[in-house]
């Protein structure tokens, strides 16, 4: 692919230590496999692409653009000024299905709170038999619209550009936390496309960092929420925490509440 290739190029001229061609090599396969995966563009022209008649109010949401962003945007960034706009976020005291905490709210924020939890749980530890259980106990459709869940692609890239194809090296570790939340757009109160920011620090004899913006749609079914089906939403911004950018992607700062 070509995000890999481009990777292994800028390593071959930038890295000369053995022991920095493992870290450099993953670093730069977390970074274009967050930011360039194709499978995250694949409903960009949604709406375009359905016959007349036939867009739902759920689809125009999902497919509406968001703040168009480069790879670099992902690492750093210009600091905002001002204090910045937060999302409350509830705490949970419940576990779930994968070891998934939950029992958030029927409100916009307790979706964005979910969501926030399936990301870390599958982000974490990149373990795509993880992830895939994942996609049976916390989609609406595991059969449909799990099919194409970038994140998934994202953590086969990873491990393929890694050339880890058991999983995280001996001694390594990949911690996410989220950052940044925001609604997207709601169809009454069970049903929102909502975004959360995260920030991927991966661990082996150094460190690398990048954040990654990830929406999805959200229902609520049986008292949780879970990813609904359809197409998948257009890519959130992945912009770097607490920057000017995000503020402009309309990032609100995650706030325990």
């Amino acid at each position: 692919m070509i995000r890999t290739d481009r990777a292994h190029l800028t390593l071959l001229a930038s890295v000369t230590l053995v022991a920095l061609v493992l870290l450099s090599g993953l670093g730069f396969a977390v970074y274009f496999a967050v930011v360039d995966d194709p499978t995250t563009r694949a409903t960009d022209q949604l709406v375009d692409s359905l016959p007349a008649g036939e867009v739902s109010v759920r689809d125009e949401i999902a497919a509406a653009p968001m703040l168009a962003v480069s790879r670099s945007d992902a690492a750093g960034g210009t600091p905002a000024l001002g204090q910045l706009p937060t999302i409350d976020i509830p705490l949970v005291g419940q576990i779930g299905a994968e070891g998934i905490p939950t029992g958030y709210p029927k409100t916009p924020e307790g979706a964005v709170g979910q969501l926030g939890e399936i990301l870390v749980s599958v982000l974490g530890p990149m373990d795509l038999a993880h992830a895939q259980r994942v996609q049976q106990s916390w989609f609406e459709d595991p059969t449909g619209s799990a099919g194409s869940w970038p994140v998934l692609g994202l953590i086969q890239s990873f491990l393929t550009a890694g050339k880890m194809p058991a999983g995280l090296e001996p001694g390594a570790s990949l911690t996410v936390i989220p950052s940044a939340g925001q609604v997207k757009g709601s169809d009454g109160d069970n049903w929102h496309v909502v975004c959360v920011l995260v920030e991927i620090t991966y661990t082996f004899r150094d460190q690398a960092r990048l954040a990654y913006g990830h929406c999805e749609r959200m229902t609520w079914i049986d008292g949780r929420w879970v990813i609904a089906e359809g197409a998948h939403p257009v890519p959130g911004p992945s912009t770097w925490p607490g920057t000017e950018l995000a503020l402009k992607a309309d990032w609100l700062s995650w706030r325990d509440a």
